[in-house]
């Protein structure tokens, strides 16, 4: 049978998985501004470099060495730079991919809580209707005798009592009783 702690601590957890879920969404949202910032940056990187090749070639032939390699070693370290940001563009990519896969992860497990508080509500809900319509039967039961004990101590008998005999008023319950009412479930 569920207990009523078990229904709290359900409802509990599904509230910490749309806290979490949310937590999530947060971080997805900020690691896709951080994939849009480092696009952003590799590519005007790719321009720098463009920049930076055009200027090259514009110089006159007689600088052209020592600013050669002065525009190459800045080429190199941009290169790096560049590199550098592709590879944390494709492990913010990861994240991002292991941050949405576990919130659909969350999303499908409190689903399925809130399925499961649904059926639990229902049974509950079941359970009590089995309840009052068993009570309902005992009150319609206990009222009769109740009556006929108290005829008894008056010294009159009712009608429907003829036989005082215990099989009697146990024969007289079981016929009051309809059958499987008291299979609550």
């Amino acid at each position: 049978m569920v207990k009523l702690e078990q229904i709290r601590a359900l409802e509990a957890r599904v509230e910490k998985a749309v806290v979490l879920i949310d937590k999530l969404r947060k971080e997805n949202a900020e690691l896709e501004q951080r994939l849009l910032e480092a696009a952003g940056s590799q590519e005007s990187l790719a321009a720098e470099n463009v920049e930076l090749r055009r200027k090259i070639d514009t110089l006159p032939a007689v600088d052209l060495s020592g600013k050669l390699a002065q525009a190459e070693a800045m080429y190199e370290a941009e290169s790096i730079k560049s590199a550098s940001l592709a590879e944390r563009c494709a492990e913010l990519e990861g994240r991002l991919a292991a941050a949405e896969a576990k919130a659909s992860e969350l999303e499908a497990s409190a689903e399925e809580f809130r399925t499961e508080q649904l059926r639990i509500e229902e049974g509950l809900s079941h359970a009590l209707s089995k309840l009052d319509a068993f009570e309902d039967m005992v009150m319609g039961i206990s009222t009769p005798v109740a009556e006929a004990e108290g005829q008894k101590a008056s010294g009159s008998a009712p009608a429907s009592m003829e036989d005082d005999s215990p099989e009697a008023a146990a024969e007289t319950q079981k016929d009051a009783l309809p059958e499987n009412e008291l299979d609550i479930f």
